[in-house]
């Protein structure tokens, strides 16, 4: 205590100097660390070569225990209307196994898969007759229930989910409230997304979402958590259109956040997440810690870094990122849902 006190001014000064760099030493690492983290959210493709691979894939969903995911292939051609069908993989000790068609599947243009929370239901956008209409050729919802490990016959969600226009990409909560998305309202192909609430195991009119979600030219793909508390879609806003060579329509991931009743005003994601192509199709790992989507982006953009060559050309052609969708994941920190 007595050589304590009997430190000298300078000495003193110096110290107060050493602890200040110290100090701020520590809060440079703490801010490159918490830099580092944010770079290091970058999206990866899932399942390279066997769910992803260099034909079109778009729309996946987990069954709850996560040991089998449901997606999409379509036709990599813009002819209409081009094939669409719902493929199924399942995990086999830690790997993916071969796609395969789902029973649902192959007949019709099919699309949009998303299981209910128990897994015991798997809705689905379909082109394919309906009762009312069999000459129809609109996006309507169906569904098959698990009976005895098997799905059931697609049947119909019916009025006042279905309309004589296009309705599709059914989202469900856990408490069977559905998200979907129509042109019900506007014109067609032009979509936005509604509420439809389930009551004594019917479904209430579907109502439009405000303006906080419904702010572009289309809105489509909702993801809802199974609480409600978030909603992730994709939309076609003027805002997002910038990109190399001339613009084209294309959506962005947005995300909301219930709080107190309200959605909060749709949020663009980050972290790579959107490109300067198409994304779309979100969904959720089981346990909540990665985040899925759908991107065609890929090597080509105007102007190219590298002039293409006829060899370089076919070799990138041939890729998993080739331009056409692949699924990618990324960690759930990506988000920011506490923003």
């Amino acid at each position: 205590m007595h050589g304590a006190r009997s430190i000298s001014v300078v000495d003193q000064t110096l110290m107060r100097l050493s602890l200040g760099i110290l100090l701020g030493a520590a809060l440079i690492t703490a801010a490159a660390g918490h830099a580092g983290n944010k770079t290091e959210l970058a999206p990866e493709v899932f399942a390279q070569g066997v769910i992803s691979t260099d034909l079109d894939e778009s729309c996946g969903s987990f069954s709850p225990d996560g040991q089998t995911f449901y997606f999409v292939r379509r036709g990599a051609y813009t002819t209409s209307p081009a094939i669409s069908i719902i493929c199924f993989s399942e995990l086999r000790d830690g790997k993916w196994a071969h796609p395969e068609v789902a029973p649902l599947s192959g007949t019709y243009l099919d699309a949009s898969p998303y299981f209910s929370a128990d897994g015991k239901r798997l809705f689905f956008s379909s082109k394919r007759p309906t009762k009312s209409k069999p000459n129809g050729r609109d996006w309507n919802i169906w569904f098959v229930d698990k009976i005895d490990n098997h799905w059931s016959d697609a049947q119909e969600v019916g009025e006042p989910i279905n309309t004589a226009k296009n309705d599709t990409n059914p989202a469900v909560a856990a408490d069977g409230t559905m998200y979907l998305a129509s042109d019900r309202d506007g014109v067609p192909g032009y979509f936005h997304i509604y509420r439809a609430r389930l009551t004594n195991g019917k479904y209430e009119q579907p109502e439009k979402l405000g303006p906080e979600i419904n702010g572009g030219d289309a809105d489509v793909n909702p993801y809802i958590s199974p609480d409600q508390k978030s909603l992730i879609f994709a939309s076609y806003r003027k805002d997002t259109l910038a990109g190399g060579g001339n613009h084209y329509d294309r959506a962005d991931l947005y995300v909301s956040v219930n709080r107190d009743g309200h959605w909060t005003p749709a949020r663009h994601l980050e972290h790579g997440i959107n490109t300067s192509a198409s994304e779309g199709n979100p969904t959720m790992s089981p346990n909540g810690n990665w985040f899925y989507f759908t991107s065609e982006r890929g090597p080509f953009e105007v102007p190219m870094k590298e002039k293409l060559t006829t060899a370089s050309w076919q070799d990138r052609q041939r890729t998993t990122e080739n331009g056409v969708g692949n699924i990618y994941r990324i960690s759930a920190n990506a988000l920011e849902l506490d923003r």
